[in-house]
């Protein structure tokens, strides 16, 4: 599996606009990487320590504040993103702020990452695209063990 950064040509005039949520270690890379593909980026977090763990080449904007709150997500100019990414460790807070970014500021598409994999149905029913971390993980696993089994033909049992 390849864990480096893709390639994408963003064509000029094209200034995709996301919304991060959560700047823990997920968060912070997503907003990273998005960063220097040249999107334009937010990121949301109520800690400002964690804020502080940002490379320097990071070239989006920073709100300090909770995503729960209309407030904040004003400042985020939720009202113009393009996408919404909610990756706290919470899954109520990001189905909370998925709900209310899709349904009050009309972003139209919202991604999030889901936990506890018994949520993520609850998610996929209201519309939010899932990222479950254990199903990734247990599907590369799967597709790295298949990869390297060679079927045994004739072999007798």
């Amino acid at each position: 599996m390849n864990l480096s950064p893709i390639n994408i040509n963003i064509p000029v005039g094209l200034r995709f606009y996301v919304v991060v949520v959560g700047c823990g270690k997920v968060g912070l890379e997503v907003a990273t990487r998005l960063s220097r593909i040249g999107f334009n980026v937010t990121v949301v977090d109520k800690n400002p320590n964690t804020l502080d763990l940002l490379p320097e080449d990071y070239g989006g904007f920073i709100v300090i504040g909770d995503a729960t709150e209309r407030e904040t997500m004003e400042r985020a100019k939720a009202i113009k993103a393009d996408l919404l990414v909610t990756t706290t460790e919470d899954d109520s807070t990001n189905y909370f702020v998925s709900l209310v970014g899709a349904k009050i500021f009309g972003i139209p598409r919202v991604i999030s990452l889901v936990n506890d994999r018994e949520n993520v149905p609850l998610f996929i029913k209201s519309g939010i695209d899932v990222i479950s971390p254990i199903d990734l993980t247990v599907d590369t696993f799967e597709h790295n063990i298949l990869e390297h089994v060679e079927p045994k033909v004739g072999e007798k049992q």
